[in-house]
């Protein structure tokens, strides 16, 4: 009984984790694969590189590199390159078309 409460109680946590900002920590670079859904928002952030970022400019293909001018660092909140200054760091999450 207790084993089952404490399961249910741990599975409600990582719901609601996972549940905060529709964020699944994503391990990989971030390109996304630019489906519809991206192709409306077709900046995104490169989760392995803070001064660049994807940008989708074809429905169906992947999406394409592109950096930042000097000094600047993507913000994944604004989806605009930032002085680096200002620059904070967010956690990485999945594109669309990955989760």
């Amino acid at each position: 009984m207790k084993a089952t409460l404490l399961l249910s109680l741990l599975a409600m946590v990582l719901a609601l984790a996972y549940g905060q900002n529709g964020c699944v920590r994503d391990d990989t670079d971030g390109q996304p694969l630019c489906n519809a859904a991206e192709m409306a928002t077709p900046l995104w952030r490169n989760n392995w590189d803070p001064t660049a970022y994807w940008q989708c400019e074809t429905a169906g293909t992947p999406a394409t590199y592109r950096r930042c001018p000097t000094e600047g660092m993507f913000n994944s909140v604004t989806r605009t390159c930032i002085n680096w200054f200002d620059w904070e760091w967010t956690p990485t999450c999945k594109p669309p078309s990955r989760v």
